[in-house]
């Protein structure tokens, strides 16, 4: 992993946010952080991790949200990530993590009438599976200028409330799929990464003290 093209994503991404959202550049920056760290944790818990590349997952973790700078619709802004990261010579597997993040994927049918392209946005590979499946458990908290990671069960009920039974279940499918991957071990460590995350993500809220 080059720490020069690492420092180059995290360098257009501030630079991003600050020219298009600078009300919103260190929230994002904070979200890009926490989703790269937990994503490149999760991706040592898979068996058979040295197939995961985390060069990818870096950058896509990073990056995944860079398209918020020209989205016009929050549904696009996958969309516009993948082009942002492929204008800016990142690899393509990095652009796929930023158009496959929304959710747990956009089917081919779902982007015909969403009025986005014509083609599938589901998350497929490890490295894509594992970004979408951090960055649905990460929540801002705006009373408390923070950011949480949740659990499978509230990102369910978020997606089956705001879009329905049948999202909501493909949700379920899609974290749990996830869950079972690394197996019973695995979950456990990662929920006490998560614990030791949040504990340290509640100290940098307004009003708390920084570790």
């Amino acid at each position: 992993m080059s720490a020069a093209e690492i420092k180059r994503a995290w360098d257009l991404l501030e630079e991003t946010a600050r020219e298009y959202k600078p009300e919103w550049k260190d929230s994002i920056l904070e979200h890009a952080k926490v989703v790269h760290d937990a994503g490149l944790f999760l991706a040592g818990l898979f068996p058979g991790n040295n197939s995961i590349d985390l060069r990818i997952i870096a950058l896509g973790a990073i990056l995944h949200d860079v398209g918020r700078s020209r989205a016009q619709r929050v549904v696009e802004h996958g969309v516009r990530s993948g082009e942002i990261i492929r204008e800016q010579g990142f690899p393509e597997e990095a652009a796929r993590i930023g158009e496959t993040h929304i959710g747990v994927g956009i089917t081919r049918a779902e982007a015909q009438a969403l009025d986005l392209p014509d083609r599938d946005f589901v998350p497929v590979t490890p490295e894509e599976r594992i970004v979408c499946y951090v960055d649905n458990l990460l929540y801002y908290i705006p009373g408390e200028d923070r950011h949480e990671l949740r659990d499978t069960e509230v990102v369910v009920d978020r997606f089956t409330r705001e879009l329905g039974d049948t999202y909501g279940r493909r949700a379920r499918e899609f974290m749990e799929g996830v869950e079972k991957e690394i197996g019973a071990e695995g979950f456990s460590r990662f929920r006490e990464y998560v614990k030791e995350l949040n504990k340290k993500l509640y100290g940098t809220g307004s009003g708390h003290s920084s570790t």
